[in-house]
């Protein structure tokens, strides 16, 4: 017998990577639309342990085909990198839990008197007894025949005997019946909160029901019964199958209680996240999660990362509360004065010490900033961050969340200072219209000014803010090509993106903004394979038509998490 010839490391190690190298799935036959520097149009794409393993011409992809690889035929259809979310709430409803009365098409109230009905069949579908507190959610007063906010008065003949509260669309104000302020002791002589406004009666003090910005947290409402958590697992399960549905691979929780995160931290920890989740804690909880061990920010594990702190500086635009340099030109509910111009929900010596404490402790800043003296204060405070502690902001991309009404020249300074844009364009189909009225057309045609960042170097991305808007990407990026209203009026056309832009802007964009650009974003050789398959090629259609496209699988790292049936 001859001898066995003894086989090097060097030999076995290469011997595994030629088998273990090679593609265990190849998607092909359709655009691939890979987002790279270049814009690059592929052929075919290798995948294996899912990861990227080769892009490029169906020729080149096919040598590192696998034996038992499986090939994907698009069947024409496109292929992109999956969604990247700029800027939502995760966690921010249970779609179960309020009723829905939003107008078209959020929901399908057209009147106060439609609203009321429409929680009062709640409770009688919920059974829910007198004494208990009704919460509904997604009225837009704008949007209402009426075209003004409820009042106390429109609520209180249905619900004499339950408080009830109908929180805005915009998430920053609401309205309550007076058996909620009556509970909550909110009165005449309730005085306003720092960073709120209790919007009083004509001649008088009396509370309207309309509770705006820091307001609205006086109201007293009881502790509800904790779910279990096998049910807030199933919860979150529906909410990640919710946001696969729309491509979305990479998801935010844009402002997270303390309980929310300790709920995803141990979902992680039992491997049920299977989208990957950046969670912002809100700042007020900041202390506390920064003492607390179990938490790391800048880490990605088990499909959970803490990427910053969200921080909410000022309020809406469309609901008037949004901090402005010059006045908004209507009326503007609890403003009895000329110079109607919004206010901050805090001031600058708080921001100041809040980016501060970011900066020291090497967490990433998520800033609500609406209306553009909001951005004078976080610009400000950024510089005196950087003064003050003598370092840079650049490397720690700064993020303004909306940036709704930047300026040209506050662009400049994003810039300079390493700011990322996070924009949200949604508004010129659902409220430009209201700001062209609110703020003349100017301003209005500036909203979300996307091609004006990308013109000046600012690395900008697009987001829904859901539940404010819908969570659906493709209506997010038609908007962003469209710029149309409701009313048909194009808000801002020198602000249209092309398509590639508007693309851009939810993928590789979206995923500079969680520093995470060298593992995903784009379809290139080794990042994850992190894909979204749309019924048609956005850059090829009438642009009216994008809107129209719909998403019919989603594949995060290499396995299907979503298909359409």
């Amino acid at each position: 017998m001859k001898p066995l010839k003894k086989i090097s490391l060097l030999s076995c190690f290469l011997f595994a990577l030629a088998v273990n190298g090679k593609a265990q799935t190849i998607y092909t036959n359709g655009k691939i639309i890979t987002v790279d520097a270049a814009n690059t149009i592929a052929e075919a794409v290798a995948v294996k342990d899912g990861k990227i393993i080769a892009v490029g011409t169906l020729k080149e992809v096919e040598k590192v085909k696998g034996a038992d690889a499986t090939i994907v035929d698009l069947k024409g259809k496109t292929l992109v990198p999956g969604f990247i979310d700029g800027h939502s709430h995760f966690m921010g409803l249970s779609r179960s839990a309020l009723v829905n009365v939003g107008s078209p098409p959020m929901g399908e109230v057209k009147n106060i008197a439609e609203l009321v009905a429409r929680i009062q069949a709640f409770q009688r579908e919920k059974k829910i007894p007198a004494g208990e507190w009704i919460d509904a959610y997604g009225y837009d007063q704008d949007q209402l025949e009426e075209k003004r906010h409820p009042r106390k008065e429109d609520l209180d003949a249905a619900f004499p005997n339950n408080p009830v509260t109908i929180t805005n669309i915009n998430g920053h104000m609401s309205v309550s019946n007076s058996y909620a302020l009556k509970v909550s002791g909110i009165t005449a002589k309730t005085e306003n909160p720092a960073g709120g406004a209790i919007e009083r009666q004509k001649g008088n003090n009396e509370p309207t029901g309309l509770l705006q910005e820091g307001a609205t947290r006086l109201l007293k409402r009881p502790a509800k019964p904790a779910a279990t958590f096998e049910e807030q697992l199933k919860d979150l399960k529906e909410k990640q199958l919710y946001y696969a549905s729309n491509g979305i691979t990479t998801a935010q929780d844009g402002y997270t209680s303390f309980e929310s995160l300790s709920l995803l931290k141990k979902a992680a920890d039992k491997k049920a996240l299977f989208i990957d989740i950046e969670v912002l804690p809100g700042y007020p909880t900041l202390d506390k999660v920064i003492a607390d061990p179990a938490y790391k920010f800048g880490v990605l594990e088990n499909h959970l990362k803490l990427a910053g702190t969200k921080l909410v500086a000022d309020g809406s635009p469309q609901g008037k509360t949004a901090f402005f340099s010059k006045s908004y030109l209507v009326e503007v509910p609890g403003c009895n004065h000329d110079e109607c111009t919004g206010f901050p929900n805090i001031n600058q010596q708080q921001f100041n010490d809040a980016i501060q404490k970011a900066f020291k402790n090497n967490i990433r800043p998520f800033v609500h900033c609406n209306g553009d003296a909001t951005i004078d204060m976080y610009l400000k405070a950024i510089e005196t961050a950087n003064h003050d502690l003598n370092t840079n902001s650049n490397g720690r991309r700064p993020v303004t969340i909306h940036s709704q009404f930047v300026r040209a020249d506050q662009l400049d300074s994003y810039k300079k200072l390493g700011i990322i844009a996070a924009m949200f364009s949604n508004h010129a189909y659902f409220w430009g219209d209201v700001h062209t009225r609110n703020l003349g057309p100017e301003r209005a045609n500036f909203l979300s000014p996307l091609k004006t960042a990308i013109k000046k170097g600012v690395v900008a991305t697009n987001h829904t803010d859901y539940p404010v808007t819908p969570i659906n990407q493709i209506f997010l990026l038609w908007t962003s090509v469209v710029r149309e209203s409701r009313s048909g009026k194009t808000i801002g056309a020198d602000e249209r993106l092309t398509p590639l832009e508007g693309l851009r802007a939810i993928t590789i964009n979206g995923a500079y903004e969680y520093q995470e650009e060298q593992s995903k974003g784009s379809i290139e050789k080794g990042k994850l394979a992190d894909f979204a398959i749309l019924s048609g090629d956005l850059t090829t259609v009438d642009p009216s038509k994008i809107k129209d496209l719909v998403v019919l699988e989603t594949i995060k790292e290499g396995k299907t998490i979503y298909k359409k049936q």
